[in-house]
């Protein structure tokens, strides 16, 4: 197995990423974007959200204030329900 894949998995197996990748995801349908609306907001790439969602890549709180505000929620709401998801998934 490569770096690469190892990487992968290990990041795809993290309950957290998971919960995290849920939640953006679940949030961006609600309000009815695509990544690719997604990446219009952002300037990001549409890959940059579909790593998110598919718990390939996590988010530091600075990114996830940006991510809150191109979803149109709060960040503080959103990090108690994520913080609950967690909890949940523990």
């Amino acid at each position: 197995m490569s770096k690469i894949e190892k990487r992968k998995k290990i990041n795809n197996d993290d309950q957290r990423r998971l919960a995290l990748g849920q939640w953006v995801r679940e949030q961006r349908m609600a309000k009815g974007y695509t990544m690719r609306d997604m990446a219009a907001k952002s300037g990001r790439p549409h890959s940059y959200f579909g790593k998110i969602e598919q718990a390939q890549r996590g988010l530091d709180l600075l990114e996830f204030i940006d991510m809150c505000n191109w979803l149109d929620v709060s960040p503080m709401k959103s990090f108690l329900s994520v913080q609950v998801s967690f909890k949940q998934q523990s």
